[in-house]
Protein backbone atom coordinates (compact mmCIF):
# COMPACT_ATOMS: atom_id res chain seq x y z
CA UNK A 1 0.00 0.00 0.00
CA UNK A 2 1.54 3.58 -0.97
CA UNK A 3 1.07 5.32 1.98
CA UNK A 4 3.05 9.15 2.32
CA UNK A 5 5.80 8.66 5.11
CA UNK A 6 3.68 11.26 7.15
CA UNK A 7 0.38 8.91 6.97
CA UNK A 8 2.79 5.81 7.83
CA UNK A 9 4.15 7.75 10.98
CA UNK A 10 0.56 8.51 12.00
CA UNK A 11 -0.56 4.81 11.59
CA UNK A 12 2.48 3.57 13.35
CA UNK A 13 1.85 5.76 16.24
CA UNK A 14 -1.76 5.39 16.72
CA UNK A 15 -0.99 1.58 17.12
CA UNK A 16 1.84 1.41 19.29
CA UNK A 17 -0.46 4.03 21.56
CA UNK A 18 -3.21 2.05 21.59
CA UNK A 19 -1.30 -1.14 22.09
CA UNK A 20 -0.05 0.49 25.46
CA UNK A 21 -3.17 2.48 26.70
CA UNK A 22 -6.22 0.42 25.20
CA UNK A 23 -7.73 3.44 24.35
CA UNK A 24 -8.62 4.85 21.21
CA UNK A 25 -6.48 8.21 20.03
CA UNK A 26 -7.81 11.54 19.27
CA UNK A 27 -5.92 14.18 16.95
CA UNK A 28 -5.49 16.65 20.15
CA UNK A 29 -4.27 13.84 22.15
CA UNK A 30 -1.24 12.89 19.29
CA UNK A 31 -0.44 16.27 18.55
CA UNK A 32 0.09 17.05 22.20
CA UNK A 33 1.80 13.58 23.21
CA UNK A 34 4.28 13.43 20.20
CA UNK A 35 6.19 16.24 18.28
CA UNK A 36 4.73 15.67 14.79
CA UNK A 37 4.91 19.07 13.76
CA UNK A 38 1.77 19.29 12.58
CA UNK A 39 -1.76 20.74 13.40
CA UNK A 40 -4.38 18.45 15.15
CA UNK A 41 -6.68 19.71 12.02
CA UNK A 42 -4.50 18.00 10.08
CA UNK A 43 -3.80 15.15 12.04
CA UNK A 44 -7.66 15.07 11.17
CA UNK A 45 -6.97 14.96 7.57
CA UNK A 46 -4.66 12.24 7.62
CA UNK A 47 -6.98 10.31 10.27
CA UNK A 48 -9.76 10.77 7.42
CA UNK A 49 -7.29 8.84 4.85
CA UNK A 50 -6.04 5.95 6.65
CA UNK A 51 -9.92 5.45 7.83
CA UNK A 52 -10.97 5.53 4.34
CA UNK A 53 -8.28 2.94 3.58
CA UNK A 54 -9.58 0.42 5.90
CA UNK A 55 -6.59 1.15 7.82
CA UNK A 56 -8.33 2.47 10.80
CA UNK A 57 -12.02 3.23 12.55
CA UNK A 58 -13.80 5.40 15.12
CA UNK A 59 -16.06 3.54 17.79
CA UNK A 60 -17.68 6.86 17.91
CA UNK A 61 -18.58 9.57 15.64
CA UNK A 62 -16.71 12.33 17.78
CA UNK A 63 -14.40 9.91 19.13
CA UNK A 64 -10.23 8.55 18.52
CA UNK A 65 -9.58 5.99 16.20
CA UNK A 66 -8.61 2.70 16.88
CA UNK A 67 -6.41 -0.05 14.11
CA UNK A 68 -8.57 -2.53 12.05
CA UNK A 69 -7.15 -5.93 11.42
CA UNK A 70 -6.09 -4.61 7.95
CA UNK A 71 -3.77 -1.35 9.77
CA UNK A 72 -2.52 -4.12 12.24
CA UNK A 73 -1.55 -6.30 9.12
CA UNK A 74 0.09 -3.19 7.56
CA UNK A 75 2.26 -2.45 10.82
CA UNK A 76 3.36 -5.78 11.20
CA UNK A 77 4.66 -6.09 7.97
CA UNK A 78 6.30 -2.73 7.29
CA UNK A 79 6.18 -0.48 10.23
CA UNK A 80 7.19 -2.47 13.34
CA UNK A 81 10.48 -2.22 15.36
CA UNK A 82 12.18 -5.12 15.97
CA UNK A 83 12.83 -5.37 19.81
CA UNK A 84 15.78 -7.30 20.72
CA UNK A 85 15.64 -9.41 23.90
CA UNK A 86 17.72 -8.38 26.32
CA UNK A 87 20.80 -10.45 28.01
CA UNK A 88 18.21 -10.50 31.36
CA UNK A 89 14.92 -11.25 29.62
CA UNK A 90 17.04 -14.44 27.60
CA UNK A 91 18.20 -15.42 30.98
CA UNK A 92 14.79 -15.18 32.85
CA UNK A 93 13.94 -17.80 29.74
CA UNK A 94 16.60 -20.43 30.34
CA UNK A 95 16.09 -20.39 33.50
CA UNK A 96 12.79 -21.74 33.26
CA UNK A 97 14.40 -24.62 31.26
CA UNK A 98 16.66 -25.41 33.88
CA UNK A 99 14.62 -25.98 36.37
CA UNK A 100 13.26 -29.28 34.43
CA UNK A 101 15.20 -32.09 34.07
CA UNK A 102 15.69 -33.07 30.32
CA UNK A 103 12.73 -34.42 29.49
CA UNK A 104 10.65 -33.76 26.07
CA UNK A 105 7.36 -33.16 28.10
CA UNK A 106 8.67 -30.99 30.67
CA UNK A 107 10.64 -28.69 28.02
CA UNK A 108 7.34 -28.29 26.16
CA UNK A 109 5.42 -27.61 29.54
CA UNK A 110 8.51 -25.07 30.56
CA UNK A 111 8.10 -23.50 26.62
CA UNK A 112 4.41 -22.67 27.11
CA UNK A 113 4.85 -21.34 30.49
CA UNK A 114 7.58 -19.38 29.43
CA UNK A 115 5.64 -17.55 26.67
CA UNK A 116 2.49 -17.06 28.73
CA UNK A 117 4.19 -15.13 31.46
CA UNK A 118 6.44 -12.96 29.35
CA UNK A 119 3.89 -12.13 26.63
CA UNK A 120 1.42 -11.81 29.13
CA UNK A 121 -1.01 -13.82 26.92
CA UNK A 122 -1.74 -17.52 26.19
CA UNK A 123 1.39 -19.62 25.25
CA UNK A 124 0.36 -22.62 22.79
CA UNK A 125 2.63 -25.65 22.03
CA UNK A 126 2.48 -28.46 19.72
CA UNK A 127 4.11 -31.00 20.62
CA UNK A 128 5.31 -33.73 17.58
CA UNK A 129 3.89 -36.49 16.32
CA UNK A 130 4.48 -39.42 18.39
CA UNK A 131 6.43 -41.42 15.32
CA UNK A 132 9.32 -38.16 15.05
CA UNK A 133 11.78 -39.25 17.32
CA UNK A 134 14.96 -41.48 16.94
CA UNK A 135 15.22 -45.04 18.97
CA UNK A 136 17.65 -45.76 22.11
CA UNK A 137 16.19 -48.64 22.90
CA UNK A 138 13.68 -51.71 22.10
CA UNK A 139 12.44 -54.44 24.38
CA UNK A 140 9.84 -56.99 24.12
CA UNK A 141 8.45 -59.10 26.90
CA UNK A 142 6.19 -61.52 26.76
CA UNK A 143 3.19 -61.31 28.61
CA UNK A 144 0.65 -64.37 27.91
CA UNK A 145 0.33 -66.76 25.22
CA UNK A 146 0.60 -64.79 22.18
CA UNK A 147 0.86 -61.79 24.05
CA UNK A 148 3.75 -59.51 23.68
CA UNK A 149 4.92 -56.11 25.39
CA UNK A 150 6.98 -53.50 23.12
CA UNK A 151 8.73 -50.80 24.97
CA UNK A 152 10.37 -48.14 22.81
CA UNK A 153 12.55 -46.03 24.58
CA UNK A 154 13.44 -42.38 22.45
CA UNK A 155 16.29 -40.36 22.65
CA UNK A 156 14.15 -37.45 23.92
CA UNK A 157 13.31 -39.85 27.03
CA UNK A 158 9.73 -40.82 25.60
CA UNK A 159 8.74 -44.47 26.80
CA UNK A 160 5.85 -45.85 24.00
CA UNK A 161 4.56 -48.85 25.01
CA UNK A 162 2.16 -51.20 22.69
CA UNK A 163 0.49 -54.47 22.85
CA UNK A 164 1.51 -57.04 20.34
CA UNK A 165 -0.30 -60.52 19.50
CA UNK A 166 2.06 -62.50 17.42
CA UNK A 167 0.51 -65.12 15.12
CA UNK A 168 2.16 -67.65 17.43
CA UNK A 169 3.74 -68.08 21.08
CA UNK A 170 7.71 -67.05 21.10
CA UNK A 171 9.47 -67.77 23.98
CA UNK A 172 10.77 -64.95 26.25
CA UNK A 173 14.67 -66.20 25.37
CA UNK A 174 13.58 -65.65 21.67
CA UNK A 175 12.46 -62.44 22.25
CA UNK A 176 15.54 -61.21 24.08
CA UNK A 177 17.86 -62.21 20.86
CA UNK A 178 14.76 -60.47 18.27
CA UNK A 179 15.06 -57.17 20.68
CA UNK A 180 18.87 -57.16 20.61
CA UNK A 181 18.69 -57.71 17.17
CA UNK A 182 16.31 -55.06 16.81
CA UNK A 183 18.60 -52.47 18.65
CA UNK A 184 21.73 -53.28 16.41
CA UNK A 185 19.82 -52.83 12.90
CA UNK A 186 17.37 -49.77 14.09
CA UNK A 187 18.47 -47.80 16.77
CA UNK A 188 19.67 -44.45 16.03
CA UNK A 189 16.45 -43.97 13.36
CA UNK A 190 13.47 -42.17 13.25
CA UNK A 191 10.03 -44.36 14.24
CA UNK A 192 8.77 -43.67 11.06
CA UNK A 193 11.98 -44.59 9.34
CA UNK A 194 12.24 -48.04 10.91
CA UNK A 195 8.74 -49.39 9.41
CA UNK A 196 10.77 -49.27 6.22
CA UNK A 197 13.85 -51.06 7.36
CA UNK A 198 12.32 -54.49 7.70
CA UNK A 199 11.95 -55.59 4.18
CA UNK A 200 16.17 -55.23 4.32
CA UNK A 201 15.78 -57.04 7.87
CA UNK A 202 14.36 -60.11 6.83
CA UNK A 203 16.84 -60.66 4.69
CA UNK A 204 19.81 -60.31 7.20
CA UNK A 205 21.46 -63.82 7.70
CA UNK A 206 21.78 -62.94 11.56
CA UNK A 207 18.46 -62.64 11.59
CA UNK A 208 17.41 -64.72 14.67
CA UNK A 209 15.16 -67.63 13.88
CA UNK A 210 11.88 -66.58 14.71
CA UNK A 211 12.40 -62.91 13.73
CA UNK A 212 10.79 -63.88 10.18
CA UNK A 213 7.39 -65.35 11.78
CA UNK A 214 6.97 -62.53 14.08
CA UNK A 215 8.23 -59.58 11.64
CA UNK A 216 4.86 -58.37 9.95
CA UNK A 217 3.73 -57.80 13.72
CA UNK A 218 6.74 -56.03 14.60
CA UNK A 219 6.22 -53.69 11.53
CA UNK A 220 2.75 -52.90 12.21
CA UNK A 221 3.56 -51.65 15.42
CA UNK A 222 5.98 -48.67 14.61
CA UNK A 223 2.77 -47.13 12.48
CA UNK A 224 1.48 -44.93 14.94
CA UNK A 225 -1.92 -43.26 14.58
CA UNK A 226 -0.43 -39.91 14.07
CA UNK A 227 -3.55 -37.95 12.51
CA UNK A 228 -4.55 -36.55 15.69
CA UNK A 229 -2.40 -38.27 18.65
CA UNK A 230 -0.95 -35.24 18.71
CA UNK A 231 -0.09 -33.31 22.80
CA UNK A 232 -1.41 -29.59 22.79
CA UNK A 233 -0.13 -27.37 25.64
CA UNK A 234 -1.98 -24.33 26.34
CA UNK A 235 -0.77 -21.70 29.46
CA UNK A 236 -2.23 -18.26 30.34
CA UNK A 237 -5.86 -18.57 30.14
CA UNK A 238 -5.89 -16.14 32.62
CA UNK A 239 -4.06 -13.72 31.00
CA UNK A 240 -6.43 -13.61 28.48
CA UNK A 241 -9.56 -12.96 30.53
CA UNK A 242 -7.30 -9.93 31.86
CA UNK A 243 -6.64 -8.41 28.19
CA UNK A 244 -10.19 -9.25 27.00
CA UNK A 245 -12.28 -8.19 30.20
CA UNK A 246 -12.86 -4.96 28.28
CA UNK A 247 -14.43 -6.29 25.66
CA UNK A 248 -17.61 -7.30 25.00
CA UNK A 249 -19.19 -10.50 26.08
CA UNK A 250 -19.34 -12.00 23.23
CA UNK A 251 -15.92 -11.19 21.84
CA UNK A 252 -14.74 -13.07 25.56
CA UNK A 253 -17.44 -15.97 24.55
CA UNK A 254 -15.77 -16.62 21.19
CA UNK A 255 -11.95 -16.53 22.67
CA UNK A 256 -12.68 -19.19 25.06
CA UNK A 257 -14.47 -20.96 22.71
CA UNK A 258 -11.36 -21.28 20.44
CA UNK A 259 -9.21 -22.62 23.54
CA UNK A 260 -11.69 -25.44 24.23
CA UNK A 261 -11.42 -26.16 20.52
CA UNK A 262 -8.26 -28.53 20.55
CA UNK A 263 -8.79 -29.59 17.04
CA UNK A 264 -8.95 -26.51 15.83
CA UNK A 265 -6.35 -25.14 17.44
CA UNK A 266 -4.56 -28.23 16.54
CA UNK A 267 -5.06 -27.84 12.82
CA UNK A 268 -4.28 -24.39 12.96
CA UNK A 269 -0.75 -24.87 14.78
CA UNK A 270 0.16 -27.88 12.14
CA UNK A 271 0.19 -25.37 9.39
CA UNK A 272 3.20 -23.80 10.80
CA UNK A 273 5.51 -26.44 12.01
CA UNK A 274 6.91 -26.54 8.46
CA UNK A 275 6.99 -22.68 8.17
CA UNK A 276 9.82 -20.41 7.90
CA UNK A 277 10.59 -18.23 10.78
CA UNK A 278 8.00 -16.39 12.42
CA UNK A 279 4.68 -15.95 11.35
CA UNK A 280 1.81 -13.26 12.56
CA UNK A 281 -2.07 -14.03 12.01
CA UNK A 282 -4.18 -11.00 12.52
CA UNK A 283 -7.93 -11.84 13.04
CA UNK A 284 -10.23 -12.77 10.60
CA UNK A 285 -13.58 -10.89 10.33
CA UNK A 286 -15.34 -15.15 8.80
CA UNK A 287 -14.70 -16.77 12.00
CA UNK A 288 -16.18 -15.45 15.00
CA UNK A 289 -13.73 -17.73 17.31
CA UNK A 290 -10.48 -15.98 15.62
CA UNK A 291 -12.33 -12.64 14.94
CA UNK A 292 -10.28 -9.92 17.58
CA UNK A 293 -7.44 -12.36 17.61
CA UNK A 294 -3.67 -12.38 16.68
CA UNK A 295 -1.35 -15.33 16.93
CA UNK A 296 1.97 -15.29 16.60
CA UNK A 297 3.67 -19.06 15.70
CA UNK A 298 6.67 -20.64 14.89
CA UNK A 299 8.22 -23.74 14.39
CA UNK A 300 11.19 -25.92 16.21
CA UNK A 301 13.01 -29.06 15.17
CA UNK A 302 15.62 -31.42 16.26
CA UNK A 303 18.60 -31.21 14.23
CA UNK A 304 17.30 -29.96 10.80
CA UNK A 305 14.21 -31.65 11.19
CA UNK A 306 11.23 -29.25 11.62
CA UNK A 307 8.79 -31.68 14.06
CA UNK A 308 6.52 -28.79 16.39
CA UNK A 309 5.21 -24.96 16.05
CA UNK A 310 4.58 -22.93 19.19
CA UNK A 311 2.86 -19.29 20.02
CA UNK A 312 0.92 -16.70 21.59
CA UNK A 313 -2.46 -16.22 21.27
CA UNK A 314 -3.96 -12.65 22.60
CA UNK A 315 -5.52 -9.85 21.45
CA UNK A 316 -4.48 -7.51 18.21
CA UNK A 317 -3.98 -4.93 20.69
CA UNK A 318 -0.66 -6.68 22.14
CA UNK A 319 3.14 -5.78 22.30
CA UNK A 320 4.29 -6.85 18.65
CA UNK A 321 7.61 -5.28 18.73
CA UNK A 322 8.42 -7.68 21.47
CA UNK A 323 6.35 -10.61 21.45
CA UNK A 324 7.55 -11.61 17.62
CA UNK A 325 11.36 -12.05 19.27
CA UNK A 326 10.24 -13.60 22.16
CA UNK A 327 8.18 -16.30 19.67
CA UNK A 328 11.48 -16.64 17.53
CA UNK A 329 14.10 -16.47 20.24
CA UNK A 330 12.25 -19.03 22.25
CA UNK A 331 11.78 -21.24 19.13
CA UNK A 332 15.60 -21.46 18.97
CA UNK A 333 16.57 -22.09 22.29
CA UNK A 334 13.71 -25.09 22.51
CA UNK A 335 14.89 -26.18 18.77
CA UNK A 336 18.38 -26.29 20.73
CA UNK A 337 17.57 -27.95 23.72
CA UNK A 338 15.75 -30.96 21.75
CA UNK A 339 18.35 -31.37 19.55
CA UNK A 340 21.21 -31.32 22.39
CA UNK A 341 18.33 -34.66 24.61
CA UNK A 342 17.68 -36.24 20.99
CA UNK A 343 22.06 -36.78 20.92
Amino acid sequence: MDLSLRHRNILKILVEDFVSENKPIGSKTLSERYELGISPATIRNVFRELEDLGLINSLHHSGGRVPTEKGYRLYVDTLLTMYELNLKEKQRIQEEYLKNELKLDQILSATCRILSMLSCSAGIVLAPKKNFDTLKHIELIHVNGSEVLMILVTRSGVVLNNKLFLPEHVSQESLYKISRFLGDNIKGFDLEEIYHQFPSMLENPDAPEDFSKIAGSLKSAFLFDTSDNVDLYIDGIQNLFANFKSDNQETLESIFSLLDDKRMLKEFFKQYVFSEGVTTFIGDTNSEQLKGVTIIASSYRMGEKRIGSIGIIGPQRMNYTKALPLVDFTSKLLSEMITKISK
